[in-house]
């Protein structure tokens, strides 16, 4: 077990807008134990933290209620099923999937009573213009451009032996990650005011050496208006240099600052991520078919995990069976074969 595993141990399993003050208080501790155990030095840090971490909480449990329920995946049921259909391009690719998975073997070794795993199968939905060839009634139309639906990069995460305990992780790597995104943008906010300070240093050395020079042998020398001009430069340098320091909260007390940081990102979870729905209407050759049409074509939905600045990925939870699947020593001689 981790260290985050361990700090972020304690389940809340409940549901509704009610959130048990026990819940609260032990995510104030989290969040402190992993951005910085001096925030207990701010007066008053959990009252301040508390609507935050609540809030965030809250919103964690709508981001694990907005994934849908766990779907069988098995070759067994791969023909009947659309969404398999269109995530996995044959009914063996499903076990070689899961199978391949360390996470998957480790479980089955370590609870050989369970007859399922259940997990979450991540992936990348790509889109891609196919030349292909239609039929409209009567009449074949060749060279005509359709979009096709691919799943790639293929992963499965958060095994367990239960559905509801996956769930809830879902809910504790929610809290996990806006934790993380405050600890990222405080990081970021200290790294911005050291470079500012030492940018000022620079810049107050150079305004130094220009007035010096000024005072000194430039002036016999001579070089024109260039010293002033240099000098107005390098002052109005400093001054946006002042501004930005002055703006930057991190300035006058790195704590203070990381109280609200915390305070913004755990308030404003939906802008760092958030569930979407991708509905698609699907062929059996995994083609996009427009609305009003009459070819034959199935609906489906994919749940989309957006987190902002990174890829979104689908999240599709599932129920993989012990009867499928592949043994460790049976990957590596396949492997061995295909190396040979």
């Amino acid at each position: 077990m981790g260290i985050l595993d361990w700090l972020f141990g304690g389940n809340d399993a409940a549901t509704g807008t009610v959130v048990d003050p026990a819940i609260i208080e032990a995510r104030i501790e989290q969040v402190v134990g992993i951005v910085n155990p001096r925030l207990k030095l701010v007066p008053g840090y959990r009252r301040r933290l508390a609507p935050a971490v609540e809030q965030a909480v809250l919103f964690c449990r709508t981001i694990e209620a907005q994934i849908p329920r766990a779907i069988e995946a098995s070759a067994a049921v791969w023909a009947d099923n659309p969404t398999l259909r269109a995530v996995f391009a044959s009914a063996r690719d499903i076990p070689a999937v899961f199978s391949r998975s360390r996470a998957v073997q480790d479980f089955f070794d370590q609870a050989p009573d369970s007859d399922h795993v259940w997990a979450a199968l991540r992936f990348i939905r790509c889109e891609e213009q196919r030349v292909v060839v239609a039929t409209n009634g009567d009449l074949v139309q060749r060279d005509v451009v359709r979009t096709a639906v691919s799943c790639v990069d293929k992963k499965v995460v958060l095994p367990s032996g239960c559905e509801q305990q996956a769930r809830l992780e879902i809910r504790r790597r929610a809290f996990r990650f806006l934790v993380t995104e405050a600890l990222r943008q405080i990081a970021s906010a200290e790294v911005a005011s050291s470079d500012l300070a030492t940018q000022r240093s620079i810049l107050l050395g150079r305004l130094r050496i220009l007035k010096g020079q000024r005072a000194g042998l430039e002036t016999v020398v001579g070089h024109g208006g260039r010293p002033e001009a240099q000098i107005k430069e390098v002052e109005a340098s400093l001054s946006r240099n002042e501004e930005a320091l002055a703006a930057c909260s991190i300035a006058g007390n790195a704590l203070e600052h990381a109280i609200e940081r915390i305070q913004h990102v755990l308030m404003h979870g939906a802008d760092h991520l958030h569930i979407e729905t991708a509905r698609l209407r699907l062929d059996q050759m995994n083609l996009i078919v427009a609305e009003g049409s009459d070819a034959a074509a199935v609906d489906i939905a994919l749940p989309l995990v957006v987190v902002r600045s990174a890829p979104v990925v689908s999240l599709l939870p599932c129920s993989f069976p012990r009867r499928e699947l592949i043994r460790r020593r049976t990957l590596l001689s396949d492997a061995q074969r295909l190396v040979c």
